[in-house]
């Protein structure tokens, strides 16, 4: 029995033993802005889609290439158009023999080409359509930093709840002891049993327990936080402020569609509308001008000819099969699709207000039943701690009066955080 007292201290001792770095709330929250890792993520994201708006201006300005080909061949045809280009043709290069059966040259060319886009419909629709998804990046981003903004004041909420929890376990354990330490003189004086004395063991043990069980749960809820606020974990953190019952906010009847994830589906619908746009566009004709410089020469470094052409070209692709007519159906569709998904996810935010605020409703009345209770448990208690310590109750009374003093307390605190995560929900809700 030694043995074990003395390990359950030690234990209590080493979860007692880590420091605690006191953490306010806004300081919670700035450090999330600054290194939350799906807030990196994000950010790149808007990067990312910001340089695919930059690629779509390749759709209005020109393209310039330049290009060097070397060649040596006895092919008929090109051996002769080789000539031509090179300007080094002959009265004697219309010998047939010669032009059935040439010998081998060789000829160098140097190209400079150029292309304009004139007319191209589908391309403005394409960059609209990249400047929503943009938009729909940025508005998704500013609901994921509210979202982890809610999910740290959850948490701290929870962590200023296991900390008073904490408070009101060490008063029930030293309750306990003092229970013991009285316990034990009665069994001296011959008033009490050892098994009175073994009992009141159990019960402190029972305290111990759940001592150890709140030291674990703020543990992983500082692993928690550290993650939330890229930090790395192993710290424990104490709220800078304690638990206490938050304002009850105004009454609202459905959610805002200005929210930041609403909107990003918004947009997104805007997007969808452009590509289909696009796809209309697609079966406009295109009109692009075309000019090349040559330099052609039988020497690698030779630019002795030169010649130039320059035109515009005209494309219009009349029928391609039904693949443009069953892409505008699908993309019709899809349209359709997310609109419907955005309003079944509207319903769902709304019902998730309509719960959060009935349960503030109920949680007025459960923090009111839940204080009635833990002033009766402490009047009971006093009532039969007091009789106890003239010999006038059993020490099994006594101990039923002390957990449930304990647990009275503790119910109270955690309807006073549940209260205050439901209202944190309301106004997360209703941004």
């Amino acid at each position: 029995m030694q043995k074990a007292w003395i390990s359950i201290l030690f234990a209590l001792s080493s979860l007692s033993s880590f420091s605690q770095d006191i953490l306010s709330l806004e300081d919670a929250i700035s450090r999330m802005k600054k290194n939350n890792s799906q807030l990196t993520v994000q950010q790149l994201e808007i990067k990312l889609t910001g340089e695919e708006i930059s690629g779509t201006k390749a759709g209005f300005l020109p393209r310039l290439q330049i290009g060097y080909n070397a060649y040596y061949t006895n092919d008929p045809l090109n051996s002769f158009g080789f000539k031509m280009q090179q300007q080094s043709i002959n009265q004697s290069d219309f010998n047939p023999a010669l032009l059935n059966n040439p010998k081998a040259i060789s000829h160098f060319n140097t190209k400079a080409s150029l292309q304009q886009p004139i007319l191209n419909f589908e391309i403005e629709a394409a960059r609209k359509a990249i400047q929503q998804k943009l938009a729909a990046t940025k508005f998704q981003t500013a609901f994921i930093e509210k979202t982890l903004a809610f999910e740290i004041k959850r948490a701290y909420t929870n962590l200023q709840f296991l900390y008073e929890a904490q408070k009101a376990i060490q008063k029930g354990k030293d309750a306990y002891q003092e229970v013991l330490r009285n316990t034990l003189n009665f069994q001296v004086q011959g008033y009490a049993k050892p098994t009175d004395v073994l009992m009141v063991k159990t019960g402190l043990i029972e305290v111990q327990s759940r001592e150890v069980e709140i030291m674990n749960s703020i543990s992983n809820l500082s692993d928690y936080l550290s993650w939330l606020m890229g930090s790395n974990t192993g710290n424990i953190y104490k709220p800078e402020t304690e638990l206490a019952l938050a304002n009850n906010p105004a009454a609202y009847s459905s959610i805002s569609e200005n929210r930041g994830d609403i909107l990003a589906l918004k947009a997104g619908i805007d997007a969808q509308k452009n590509l289909l746009v696009m796809t209309k566009r697609g079966a406009y004709p295109r009109i692009n001008a075309f000019g090349e410089y040559n330099l052609n020469d039988k020497h690698p470094l030779g630019f002795s000819a030169n010649s130039f052409m320059v035109g515009i070209s005209l494309t219009w692709t009349i029928f391609n099969g039904t693949e443009t007519s069953s892409k505008i159906r699908q993309q019709k569709l899809g349209i359709e699709k997310a609109k419907s998904e955005m309003q079944v996810y509207i319903q769902k935010s709304n019902l998730e207000l309509l719960k959060a605020t009935r349960e503030v409703r109920a949680g007025v009345a459960k923090i009111g039943l839940a204080e009635s209770a833990k002033e009766q448990a402490d009047e009971s208690l006093r009532i039969l701690t007091n009789r106890y310590a003239q010999g006038l109750e059993k020490t099994s009374d006594l101990l039923t009066a002390q957990a449930v003093k304990l647990e009275k307390e503790v119910k109270y605190l955690e309807s006073v955080k549940d209260y205050n995560i439901n209202i944190l929900q309301i106004e997360f809700l209703t941004q």
